[in-house]
């Protein structure tokens, strides 16, 4: 896990929440994921918001905690995953100034921040898997490098109306582009 991009994500977020799984491994949640925070001390409220590099006068600004995993979305085998075996969608979208992916399933698509992606990628990627989870009634991304977690996401959720209708239009409008595209082709020929 990378670091400095948890700590990135943590800064936007203004918080730190620290967690404990069932097997007693520490976990840093952002608001919108958790990341396992594998090779650290052991951290607490006071020393995470240190070692992130908040200045004592803006700590008071952030939302911290420490708690065990009593939903408990950080199980390493949790009840009724899929996994996600689909290809990749290969686009992304900025929408209202983020970058978001969709992530195929059998289930529809789930839209990801692909900011909160960035923490799992590495250099030396080993075997990694995605599944679905569902918590709390929200659906989630558990990130699994072999056969160990190390990362779960949120799904990202806009205002779906209107998320929907952009979508819809650029769709629309790339349809449209692509055909004005082929018939100058043609006439080319």
């Amino acid at each position: 896990m990378n670091w400095d991009k948890m700590k990135r994500i943590a800064k936007r977020e203004k918080k730190a929440i620290l967690l404990r799984d069932e097997d007693g491994m520490q976990w840093l949640n952002t608001g919108s994921a958790a990341y396992i925070l594998e090779g650290m001390p052991e951290l607490d409220e006071e020393t995470v918001l240190t070692i992130i590099g908040v200045p004592d006068n803006k700590k008071s600004d952030w939302t911290t905690g420490k708690s065990y995993d009593v939903e408990p979305f950080l199980q390493n085998d949790f009840p009724e995953e899929i996994e996600l075996t689909a290809d990749e969608a290969r686009v992304s979208v900025i929408y209202e100034g983020t970058e978001i992916i969709p992530i195929y399933t059998l289930r529809g698509i789930i839209w990801l921040e692909a900011v909160l992606l960035a923490p799992t990628t590495k250099k030396e990627m080993g075997y990694q898997r995605m599944f679905l989870r569902q918590c709390g009634g929200k659906r989630l991304i558990a990130i699994k490098e072999g056969m160990m977690l190390s990362a779960v996401i949120a799904e990202y959720q806009p205002e779906r109306k209107r998320f929907s209708e952009t979508l819809e239009l650029l769709a629309e409008r790339t349809r449209f582009e692509l055909k004005q595209m082929d018939t100058h082709s043609k006439k080319e020929r």
